[in-house]
């Protein structure tokens, strides 16, 4: 049975959000409050997150930025903020998907169920794969555990960015547009806007920039691979 937490300060939210996953034969765990300051443990063990952003002591997107390096699971954010800019930021800072409120029960548990299934896809990709360990020059991916390396040092990357990352580097040499990343890391009932991608690859180098590594090329007019 998959495990998920919903963090939300509105208590009838948070009722039908539970209720509806657990008809799904989910198992639920909600919190109205979240206790700063903030206990890694109180995030794990878990399958999936769904987030509230607007909270009454921290924002959910700065739960996202504390936590997504110790938890790598699927996190979706929940809000009332619904501008092109507010889900750009949800996205970039680590969010795996954003819903928007009011929303529908249904389009909730589709969501929690595409997001879910994208990661077993992946961990049967990975089981079905001889290949457990990627060298690429001084940077590692080791594809059972979902993790990179630089030297031996973990970067933190969110569920998404790894799959980017691990996409491009699977044909170095094969340049990948907007459009195939896109349909390779989001799943049927994403809404999450197309643009997201391009915020995607800035957050990947930045996390490669202390090691002075860009390990994405840009070219231009066709879109990004592996930078050899």
């Amino acid at each position: 049975m998959y495990k998920i937490l919903i963090v939300d300060d509105d208590q009838e939210i948070l009722k039908l959000m539970k209720t509806a996953l657990e008809m799904r034969n989910y198992e639920v765990v909600t919190r109205q409050e979240v206790s700063l300051p903030l206990n890694i443990d109180d995030f794990q063990g878990f399958d999936l997150i769904l987030l509230d952003i607007m909270m009454s002591n921290i924002e959910g997107t700065e739960i996202c930025k504390r936590i997504r390096r110790e938890v790598s699971i699927p996190i979706i954010f929940v809000s009332a903020k619904d501008t092109e800019e507010d889900i750009v930021n949800g996205l970039g800072i680590g969010g795996d998907d954003y819903i928007t409120k009011p929303f529908s029960l249904k389009q909730m548990v589709a969501k929690v169920e595409a997001n879910i299934k994208r990661e077993e896809r992946n961990k049967q990709a990975v089981q079905d794969f001889s290949e457990v360990r990627r060298d690429l020059g001084t940077i590692t991916f080791y594809l059972e555990e979902r993790r990179v390396c630089v030297n031996g040092q973990t970067i933190p990357l969110t569920s998404r960015e790894y799959d980017i990352l691990e996409l491009l580097s699977r044909r170095t040499s094969k340049v990948y547009t907007r459009e195939d990343i896109y349909d390779e890391v989001y799943d049927e009932y994403a809404d999450a806007l197309f643009r997201s991608i391009s915020e995607y690859i800035y957050q990947i180098r930045n996390k490669f920039a202390p090691y002075n590594i860009d390990p994405i090329k840009t070219v231009r007019g066709l879109g990004y691979k592996w930078h050899d």
